[in-house]
């Protein structure tokens, strides 16, 4: 037992110094909901999933910061690709990271977005690439999730239907869809 001590410190040491960046993302708590972040795509879920409430609760407030956050995560996992870590297998990597530079223009879409309704319409932008994101991976629990008046998915953590394209217009509006 003695003999195992040091080896398993030194690859715990390795793992956490060389973690992408992404991986600074790693616990977040939001909304009561304690999601640990162990790929690129539960990181960006986390600040998708605050962007989703605002838009759902007709406010812009820290869409721009979580959206950026969302970039600069996709960004990273394009730059120090590994499929691993972006929780995909290997045989979807390519997919994936084909898809992420569209997840990065978007989220800047986003960022940009000045007020609630170019917020709306730029969510819809990301939310494309996020779903397909979503269908690469297995055990994922986040539901995807669909708007017939704008024709537009979204992804949600959720059990009840939110529906960030119309707010509390219509909260409810909209269903969860099979994959």
């Amino acid at each position: 037992m003695k003999n195992l001590v040091f080896p398993i410190a030194l690859a715990a040491l390795v793992c956490l110094f060389s973690a992408p960046a992404f991986a600074q993302h790693h616990d977040h708590e939001h909304g009561g909901h304690h999601m640990k972040a162990d790929s690129a795509f539960a990181s960006m879920i986390t600040h998708y999933d605050a962007i989703h409430g605002a838009l759902a609760g007709d406010t812009t407030k820290g869409i721009s910061n979580h959206a950026k956050e969302i970039r600069e995560i996709a960004d990273a996992t394009s730059k120090n690709f590994n499929a691993m870590m972006a929780g995909v297998s290997e045989e979807n990597a390519k997919a994936l990271k084909d898809l992420l530079p569209e997840v990065g223009r978007a989220a800047s879409k986003l960022e940009s977005a000045k007020d609630l309704s170019s917020a709306r319409e730029a969510f819809g932008e990301l939310s494309q690439p996020l779903v397909r994101y979503r269908k690469m991976l297995t055990g994922e629990d986040t539901k995807v999730a669909y708007c017939p008046m704008v024709k537009k998915p979204w992804l949600q953590t959720a059990e009840k239907i939110e529906n960030p394209y119309y707010g509390s217009s219509m909260l409810r509006c909209g269903s969860f869809v099979s994959e």
